[in-house]
């Protein structure tokens, strides 16, 4: 059973995550403000707050507030209500803002539903898509200039499409201090298996020079190095950068030496190549076929659906739609088509799902779903691109750069940055992308080893990626799941 508490987004904080932003909020407040005016605005537990009171912080100074009323006051002398921060009238009163707000997705959230008028007017201009984003926003409103806000929130906001204007948003009103990731697991103990980052910034005064705003970026942090992170895990980055990445995404610990590639203007992957989503059957069970349930092979054309993460270069269609699919489709509505001028062409099918990444050939006379598929003008230039798309440089830029989500579409892929190859490092990938297919369509379970790791070092080359930092890529790819 889900308790209250999940039901309204709210997730316990443990302490030692706790004490890190009480420790980076303090140290980011200016040391002119002797009694800063501090508030937690969906304090819970009073976590925070007890915090800071041990931190020496004077309880008066405090202020909690909570929606939900059986939460009550962490300490006799805070200043606590029982209240809807999104709905408090706080302007530019406080000095710091602290907290873990709650994560509900408007699809998820009741208050989504009830309060729809009110969010659309007053958050509009950033999207309504998650409660966390909203919380930071006001808590921005909240905030004195030059005041601190210290919050963990899902990592979704740093890259994912929906959060462009909230990245636009706290690029020109604020100053990004620090953006840490937090540890993987940090919420299991919870049951609540969410990747969330520790955003920490600084509201900005008038006449503030944008050249100052150099920000501390900390790759995944583990439980051991909280206050110590590793080195290697750490970036020191102007917050310009941010500015000229496509749809403003926020990239953690990436090399400048790649994230150069994604400066604007820059030529996309979607400009060398065409592609995109197919068919949407709306009830896949009623059109689709797997491989056993079949009889007649006659009547059926393979359908590309979704390949694994393992499904690299070839793997024989696990899904088959009817040869006269045109017509049974009549009757309907949810049947939708894109894209039908690539319908039976060779070319490349992505997936679409996982923490990974790859691309896969996609044989002539083939349909293909909703994942992206690309179609080069020729089939040299195939072997070229389905190299490129698996190579552990473009895993990485895509995993750790566009997409930081489960879910990868078309659109992001078609921002991958695209340099041009010379033609010996173009026959190199060709050549090996081609044996690889090959191979692959002989035996699925083909070492390829050898010939994977010939494609990375061409690519490494065409995009120019020093030894140290191709071993930065190399470490991410063995392991995506812990290091996203």
């Amino acid at each position: 059973m889900i308790s209250q508490k999940r039901m309204m987004g709210q997730y316990g904080t443990p302490q030692e995550t706790v004490n890190h932003m009480v420790h980076t909020l303090l140290s980011y407040l200016p040391v002119s403000i002797e009694r800063p005016k501090i508030l937690d605005p969906s304090t819970g537990d009073g976590i925070f707050t007890l915090t800071l009171i041990a931190e020496g912080i004077e309880p008066g100074l405090l202020y909690a507030y909570d929606i939900d009323p059986t939460v009550s006051t962490p300490h006799s002398d805070v200043n606590f209500m029982t209240t809807d921060f999104l709905k408090a009238d706080v302007y530019e009163e406080f000095d710091a803002i602290i907290g873990n707000p709650p994560y509900k997705s408007k699809r998820q959230s009741e208050y989504f539903l009830e309060n729809n008028k009110f969010i659309k007017k007053q958050f509009g201009s950033i999207g309504v898509h998650n409660l966390y984003s909203l919380f930071i926003h006001k808590g921005i409103q909240a905030l004195k200039p030059g005041g601190i806000l210290t919050m963990i929130v899902q990592d979704s906001f740093l890259t994912n499409v929906f959060y462009k204007n909230f990245r636009h948003y706290l690029l020109t009103q604020t100053q990004i201090k620090e953006i840490a990731l937090a540890p993987r697991r940090l919420f299991h103990k919870g049951k609540a298996d969410v990747r969330t980052a520790i955003l920490t910034l600084k509201k900005k005064e008038a006449g503030e020079d944008e050249n100052e705003s150099l920000m501390k970026l900390i790759d995944r942090l583990d439980n051991q190095f909280y206050e110590t992170p590793l080195a290697k895990n750490v970036q020191y980055l102007n917050q310009k950068h941010f500015e000229s990445l496509p749809g403003y995404n926020f990239a953690i610990n990436v090399p400048f030496e790649i994230l150069q590639h994604f400066q604007m203007p820059y030529q996309k992957f979607g400009d060398v190549i065409e592609g995109g989503t197919g068919i949407s059957t709306g009830n896949d069970r009623h059109f689709l076929r797997k491989y056993e349930q079949i009889d007649n092979f006659k009547e059926w054309i393979p359908f590309y659906k979704n390949g694994g993460v393992n499904d690299g270069w070839y793997y024989a269609p696990k899904y088959f739609i009817h040869n006269d699919w045109q017509t049974l489709k009549e009757g309907h509505p949810n049947f939708t088509i894109r894209n039908s001028a690539f319908f039976y062409r060779k070319g490349i099918t992505c997936s679409s799902m996982g923490v990974g990444f790859s691309a896969a050939y996609l044989p002539k006379n083939s349909l293909f779903g909703v994942n992206a598929n690309f179609f080069p003008e020729n089939e040299d230039d195939l072997f070229y691109f389905l190299g490129l798309l698996n190579s552990k440089l473009v895993t990485y830029m895509v995993r750790k750069v566009l997409n930081r989500t489960n879910m990868i579409t078309s659109g992001y892929i078609k921002k991958l940055p695209y340099a041009a190859p010379s033609s010996i490092n173009k026959e190199i990938v060709r050549a090996a992308s081609r044996s690889l297919v090959k191979e692959k369509k002989l035996n699925p379970h083909f070492n390829t080893g050898p010939l994977q790791r010939t494609i990375d070092e061409a690519i490494y080359d065409i995009y120019g990626i020093s030894k140290e930092n191709q071993s930065h890529v190399e470490e991410f790819c063995q392991d995506i799941l812990e290091r996203i």
